[in-house]
């Protein structure tokens, strides 16, 4: 009997303390108050100034600096410092470029001189291979394997499009006279390249994204944008299904079909197609006579699905998405989101933040002299 009585009090404790845990877990979701707390007070996702690994740099040799990876880089007198994420110095690779256009995606970065015709590959901490092509560099982009897009020109082509694989072969180029190209991006798969051309040649402006299949080098699919949509990016996540933002709306484009994943509105702040198949909307919505509240709606690409973070503090300065992360810049606070819509981390500090750098497990909060390091 006493068994029995015992088997009943367990039964009702544990009862009330589901109970409990569903409603807390339910408050957490939709009071951004309570959820603030918990996540800054009981789950230690707040940080500060002065309380991290950082990097130290001399502003007076006019650094440039990128995360990638977990490891952050700093150029500077053509050199190349490859730093870990507890701020210790790993390798230093000499590069002779004094203009830098940069790329990055997983584990890979990619350097090229703006207007130059040199480049250089960068595999965690050691330089993979470098070259140089023919004509001036415009923009340059590389997929998570390491496979290379560039966007040149020279005196007979306004765009030329050049291929490269990750062992330093040229794959293929493309000539182009009449359009100019916006951006060029290769699948994950290494199977196509997306290139994003813009035509102001009529009186109406026209956008275009050319799917190319990289081995036949033949268009497999063309979308051509409703017309003033001015493409402006084109990212892939992690399968074939390139995600083109215009000026207006968003399309995912793939081998032989596109489809609208929504439109840009003036409700819409900053729009950012960066992160791994997920979209990060900044939205504000009306709350009163000339009041606003402002929200991060993160869409995944291939679904219907939603997550929201309610933005206690407006409207962010900046945004940076990369891998599964964005991070919202507020000038002396920056938020840092999941894909899921959750708070990774949240970064306090006594000055204003110059910059933002994210590699795929890094955040750099950028200042005049330091870069301070924040592990995702």
């Amino acid at each position: 009997m006493e068994n029995k009585e015992n088997s009943k009090v367990k039964i009702i404790v544990l009862a009330v303390i589901i109970v409990l845990i569903v409603l807390l877990f339910a408050r957490y979701i939709t009071d951004k108050n309570f959820r603030e707390l918990i996540d800054i007070k009981f789950l230690g996702k707040q940080v500060s100034e002065d309380n991290l690994d950082f990097i130290e740099m001399n502003s007076e040799d006019n650094p440039t600096c990128f995360a990638f990876d977990n490891h952050i880089g700093v150029i500077a007198k053509n050199k190349l410092t490859i730093y870990n994420n507890k701020g210790e110095e790993e390798n230093s690779l000499s590069i002779n470029i004094s203009n830098p256009i940069i790329d990055i995606n997983d584990k890979f970065a990619v350097i090229a001189e703006k207007d130059g015709d040199k480049f250089y590959v960068v595999n965690s901490t050691s330089l993979l291979f470098q070259n140089k092509i023919d004509g001036k560099i415009d923009k340059i982009s590389i997929n998570k394997n390491g496979y290379i897009s560039i966007i040149a020109s020279d005196s007979t082509y306004s765009s030329i499009i050049i291929v490269y694989d990750n062992d330093n072969n040229e794959l293929f180029k493309k000539f182009l006279s009449s359009t100019y190209v916006m951006c060029s991006y290769i699948s994950n798969t290494n199977n196509y390249i997306a290139i994003g051309e813009v035509d102001y040649s009529g009186t109406v402006i026209k956008s275009h994204v050319n799917i190319i299949d990289i081995k036949t080098v033949k268009t497999t699919y063309e979308f051509n944008s409703p017309e003033n949509e001015i493409l402006t990016n084109i990212s892939y996540g992690n399968n074939d299904v390139a995600v083109c933002s215009f000026s207006n709306s968003i399309y995912k484009v793939e081998p032989n079909t596109s489809s609208k994943i929504c439109d840009i509105t003036d409700e819409n702040s900053f729009v950012n197609v960066d992160m791994n198949n997920t979209l990060a909307i900044v939205e504000r919505e009306s709350s009163g006579l000339f009041s606003y509240e402002y929200r991060l709606k993160l869409k995944p690409v291939n679904s219907s699905s939603e997550n929201i973070y309610i933005l206690n503090n407006g409207l962010p300065k900046t945004t940076k998405g990369e891998g599964n992360f964005i991070a919202l810049n507020y000038g002396s606070e920056v938020y840092i989101v999941n894909h899921n819509g959750s708070l990774k981390k949240h970064y306090v500090s006594t000055q204003q933040i110059k910059d933002l750098i994210m590699g795929n497990h890094i955040c750099g909060i950028v200042y005049k002299d330091k870069i301070e390091i924040i592990s995702l």
